[in-house]
């Protein structure tokens, strides 16, 4: 009886032993397998072209998401004079950094712009005063296809404000002897060969998802509404021309849209419409589309909570400007904000300069900058990623969640304890 006895005992102590050890050995299964809190791991981009319909996604990239309404977009467009946009393809097949590509025609014409400019910063070719007929120049890539717009053609570059379109061709463009005639004609020398665009209007929203989830969901959404809404609006398929295009700097600011109307708006006499002035919005929803095209496009008044800049407009300047169009039209300035503390850093701006918080949720396949900070609540706020199965979740999300660890934890030493009483008291 007294050898049964011991070797009960034993066996209650080996089995305490290996179910320890076990625990142990999950855990660190756990650990390892858990994704760090801001380096998760290399998204699949799989997200839907239109606007996603699970809330999960639209809340975190989509128009619900917190940091909307967040920031103050006082002065996030740097400085240019110059908007060129290259047709190039559909969004979903640029790369993530779209000039970057060897043999690319964006990479051609970025190259030969750059060279003639002798320097490209924060998105801009910057020009020396005297060097480019244009002034500073800003390149985008303008889609094709479905988010293309009616005349466009693969090699076409179309500049503003001068709105004229040049045909260089999907074959020329390729030709970096070709580009950079064609640069030294139309940009420095500034030669109105080409012809004038059939629209009088041009819409650009950013759709550029392996650049930013959020650009790659809100655009595709942003330009379907646009379109709906004009053709409420009965507007004549001619007057406006809605693109997707590339990167245009900002992502946190999407829906990003940019338009190029004549300073006047549509609903005025073409000869008293006056000279094309190029308006950045940030922060644009579908409810904001009807207020857009009435106000801004049919009247050219800029909306000022939704304003970010103008084409040829200094970040310094942009300010006092917005202010006083608010203190005009009777809206409250500055405009009221969503708190989201982790966001609201130093810093900031557009153009595709620096960005201190979440310039870019997914790069290609890379996440990159994320807001430093210590405040898990804040972060958890904002730093958004796309997973491998194309949802969208919280960086600050982890699976397993931290407080199942607390639980299994408290779990695994309450019954180690059990057992234990169990052992001492069967002696």
């Amino acid at each position: 009886e007294g050898h049964s006895s011991a070797s009960t005992r034993f066996m209650s102590k080996l089995l305490v032993h290996r179910v320890f050890t076990q625990l142990i050995v999950a855990g660190t299964r756990r650990h390892a397998r858990r994704r760090p809190r801001l380096n998760p791991r290399k998204p699949r981009l799989a997200v839907a072209a239109a606007m996603d319909k699970n809330p999960e996604t639209n809340k975190y990239v989509g128009y619900h998401r917190e940091e909307v309404g967040s920031e103050s977009l006082v002065g996030t467009v740097k400085h240019f004079d110059c908007h060129a946009f290259l047709v190039h393809g559909d969004a979903d097949a640029w790369p993530s950094e779209e000039f970057d590509a060897e043999g690319d025609a964006a990479k051609t014409l970025h190259d030969a712009i750059k060279t003639a400019a002798g320097e490209h910063k924060s998105g801009v070719h910057q020009f020396k005063p005297g060097t480019s007929a244009v002034g500073k120049v800003k390149l985008n890539l303008s889609e094709t296809g479905a988010r293309g717009a009616a005349g466009d053609e693969a090699g076409d570059v179309i500049m503003f404000p001068q709105m004229r379109r040049h045909r260089l061709g999907a074959d020329a463009v390729n030709d970096p002897a070709k580009v950079t005639d064609f640069v030294r004609r139309a940009v420095v020398s500034g030669d109105d060969a080409g012809e004038a665009t059939s629209h009088r209007a041009h819409l650009f929203v950013c759709t550029h998802m392996k650049r930013d989830a959020r650009c790659g969901v809100c655009g595709p959404a942003l330009i379907e509404s646009i379109r709906d809404e004009l053709k409420r609006l009965d507007v004549a398929d001619d007057a406006v021309a809605v693109r997707g295009c590339s990167h245009t700097g900002g992502h946190k600011y999407a829906g990003n849209l940019l338009l190029f109307i004549p300073e006047n708006g549509l609903a005025a006499k073409v000869e008293d419409a006056g000279e094309t002035k190029g308006v950045w919005y940030g922060y644009v929803t579908a409810a904001e589309i009807p207020a857009v095209l009435e106000r801004t496009v049919m009247r050219g008044e800029v909306i000022p909570r939704l304003w970010r800049g103008s084409m040829g407009m200094r970040p310094d300047e942009h300010e006092a400007a917005a202010a006083a169009e608010a203190k005009r039209i009777g809206e409250p300035w500055p405009p009221l904000k969503t708190p989201c503390d982790a966001c609201n850093v130093e810093g900031g701006g557009g153009g595709g300069g620096e960005l201190k918080d979440i310039e870019d949720v997914v790069a290609g396949g890379r996440v990159m900058k994320s807001v430093e900070t210590d405040r898990d609540d804040d972060v958890s706020k904002c730093d958004v990623r796309v997973g491998s199965d194309g949802a969208a979740s919280l960086a600050g999300d982890e699976w397993p969640p931290r407080w199942l660890d607390r639980v299994a934890i408290g779990g695994m030493v309450a019954g180690l304890a059990g057992m234990l009483a169990g052992v001492v008291f069967d002696r």
